[in-house]
């Protein structure tokens, strides 16, 4: 019974990371996509500042992606 919660609980947590890896990827190509309309944007600063916060939420994101310390 316990081995069987076990499998469930790391089955959820794999799931959970994959999540995360589709999640990032997803953000990287938005920002790619944004990153075009920055020179016709009203307030440019503002939007790469925008830009600088979603780059660092990627970094964050792969970090974590990258360091999956259960598999």
């Amino acid at each position: 019974m316990k081995e069987e919660l076990d499998q469930k609980i790391f089955n959820y947590i794999a799931l959970l990371e994959k999540t995360n890896e589709e999640l990032v990827k997803t953000l990287k190509k938005c920002v790619e996509l944004l990153t075009e309309f920055k020179s016709s944007v009203p307030d440019p600063q503002s939007w790469q500042e925008m830009l600088d916060v979603f780059q660092e939420t990627i970094r964050v994101g792969e970090r974590i992606v990258g360091g999956k310390t259960l598999h």
